[in-house]
């Protein structure tokens, strides 16, 4: 059961990600969210119902709740509390510490990790799109950085570990 929500969360991840690039490539940048939303909707969607059936994945299934719920804690924060870039590092630190403690399934999985974690980011900035972060200097900047530098350092991490585990078992062969 845990494995079909980890690849159903994996997929999911990778369908919003998909739906933001086809939004990006083909609606102008004025498009209302309520035209956009089912979009993203329908990503998230048709990305887990494959997951669920087709998908083995492990470690994108995790991209994607890091890249959510630290998204999420950004935003709490910087509503509630005074900003500062030092959550924003601390929290690229959480992305290295879980996606340390995490194990690939394939060289599929280590691919939709990164595609995984943005759509976490994503749909957490759904869920705040109507709040005044802007209004908080250095807020957008902080979470933009939390999404992106964290989609780079889950990729290398995850990438870097499985590379790790597959030549310590090739070296146990020989």
């Amino acid at each position: 059961m845990k494995e079909k929500i980890l690849s159903s969360l994996g997929y999911g991840g990778l369908g919003v990600t998909l739906s933001f690039l086809l939004i990006v490539l083909f609606y102008p940048p004025y498009t209302a969210m309520d035209t956009l939303i089912p979009i993203y909707i329908a990503g998230l969607f048709l990305g887990g119902s494959f997951g669920v059936l087709k998908g083995k994945v492990r470690a994108s299934g995790y991209a994607f709740l890091v890249g959510f719920f630290l998204t999420l804690i950004l935003y709490i924060l910087w509503l509630k509390v005074e900003f500062s870039m030092l959550y924003s590092f601390s929290l690229l630190v959480a992305v290295v510490f879980v996606m340390g403690l995490v194990s690939a399934e394939s060289t599929l999985d280590v691919s939709i990790v990164p595609f995984a974690y943005f759509g976490g980011f994503i749909l957490a900035n759904l869920l705040f799109m109507n709040s005044k972060i802007s209004e908080i200097e250095g807020s957008a900047i902080s979470i933009v950085l939390v999404g992106v530098a964290g989609t780079v350092i889950a990729t290398v991490v995850i990438f870097l570990k499985s590379f790790l585990e597959n030549t310590a078992r090739m070296s146990k062969k020989i």
